[in-house]
C-alpha cells in the first residue's frame, strides 16, 4: 500500500463533514466492527412495510405500520474471518447479521457495510466496486450506509482516480461502480433540501489505519 497522506486525510475528513457525512478513524479492523455494531444499537429498530423472514414482529408503530424489533446489519464483501467476528458481535446484541439474500430485506435494513476502493480528498467522494447486486442493495436501502476506507486510498481529486476507473472499464465487459459522496438527499420538492429520501439516512466512513 502507498503511504498515507495525512494532509489528505484531514482534507476527506473535512470535506466529508461539509456534506453531512460522519468520519471515524480507527486502528484495526476489529475497532471498526464493533463501531458498526454500536452505532446500530445506538439507533431505533428500522420500520418495516412488509412481512420479512428472519424478523421479529412488534406492536404496530402510530402510522399503523408493524416494526421490527430485531435490528439487521448487511456486510457482504466481508471475508469469512472478519464476517465471523461481526456475526458474533452482533449475535451478542439480538442483531441479525446478514451478507447474501439483500433482496429479501427490501423494506429495510438498519446498518450496510460497504468497501470503499478509493476516496477523494476534494469532494469526500468514494469510489465502490458494485458489480455484486447485494453490494449495490447495501448501499441504497440501509437507513445506515457505511463505508470502509484505507486512509491510504485517498486520493487528492477526481483526475487523480481517472486511470483506475479506466483499469474497471476495461477489465470486464460490464461493471458497476458507485460513487458515493455523503448520504442521500435531493432537492427536487420546491428546491428545499432533504436527506435520506432516496436512501440512506446516514453515511458514516471508517477510514482504517494501514
Amino acid at each position: 500500500m502507498p503511504p498515507v497522506n495525512q494532509e489528505l486525510v484531514e482534507a476527506f475528513a473535512a470535506k466529508a463533514a461539509a456534506v453531512s457525512a460522519v468520519v471515524q478513524e480507527v486502528p484495526t479492523m476489529a475497532a471498526a466492527l464493533q463501531y458498526v455494531v454500536d452505532v446500530c444499537a445506538s439507533k431505533a429498530p428500522a420500520e418495516i412495510l412488509a412481512d420479512e423472514p428472519g424478523t421479529a414482529q412488534g406492536p404496530l408503530s402510530p402510522n399503523n405500520v408493524p416494526t421490527r424489533l430485531q435490528r439487521v446489519v448487511a456486510a457482504p464483501e466481508l471475508n469469512e474471518a472478519d464476517f465471523a467476528v461481526l456475526a458474533a458481535a452482533c449475535e451478542e446484541k439480538g442483531f441479525l447479521c446478514i451478507r447474501e439474500g439483500l433482496r429479501n430485506y427490501l423494506a429495510g435494513i438498519d446498518v450496510g457495510l460497504s468497501t470503499g476502493i478509493v476516496g477523494v480528498a476534494a469532494s469526500a467522494t468514494c469510489l465502490l466496486n458494485t458489480d455484486n447486486e447485494d453490494v449495490r442493495l447495501t448501499g441504497m436501502i440501509s437507513e445506515v450506509s457505511m463505508i470502509l476506507l484505507h486512509k491510504s486510498d485517498i486520493y487528492p481529486d477526481l483526475p487523480s482516480i481517472a486511470q483506475i476507473l479506466r483499469e474497471r472499464m476495461s477489465a470486464a465487459p460490464a461493471t458497476y461502480t458507485t460513487l458515493v459522496t455523503g448520504p442521500s438527499r435531493t432537492a427536487d420538492i420546491e428546491r428545499v433540501a432533504a436527506v435520506g429520501v432516496h436512501g440512506p439516512l446516514e453515511l458514516h466512513i471508517i477510514l482504517l489505519e494501514d
